[in-house]
Formats: C-alpha cells, sequence, structure tokens
C-alpha cells in the first residue's frame, strides 16, 4: 500500500490545529514548500521530523503516518 493518505492525515490535523503549510513549516524549522511535499507524498519526513509535527499537532505519530516505519 502507497503512503498517499499521508496527504490526508497530515493537511487535515494541520488545518485542525488552525496552521497554514507555511506556519507548520517555520514551527519546524522547515520551509512550506517542504511541508507540501510531505502532504503530497513527495517526500518523507525524517524520524525526527514525523515525531516533532505529531508533538505539535497533538497527535500520535501513527495516526500521521500510519504506513511509514518510524
Amino acid at each position: 500500500m502507497g503512503l498517499g493518505k499521508r496527504k490526508n492525515r497530515l493537511a487535515y490535523w494541520r488545518r485542525v490545529r488552525g496552521l497554514s503549510q507555511d506556519e507548520l513549516g517555520r514551527l519546524l524549522r522547515v520551509a512550506g514548500r517542504t511541508v507540501r511535499n510531505w502532504e503530497l507524498d513527495v517526500t518523507t519526513p525524517t524520524r525526527d521530523q514525523g515525531e516533532r509535527i505529531a508533538s505539535l499537532l497533538r497527535v500520535n505519530v501513527r495516526e500521521l503516518f500510519p504506513f511509514t516505519i518510524f
């Protein structure tokens, strides 16, 4: 199974928390384009980034990235 569901989960929780891609990028010290690429499944965040994203969005890392091995 592909990682395509990541787009929906990451974008969904980012929007629930009221953050734009650029705002989440600033909090993570990455470009907004990087967040877009994660959401579009172009690239994958590192384990540390995935854990930081989950922490900032206040969700379990497995909720955001269920098909990624962290």
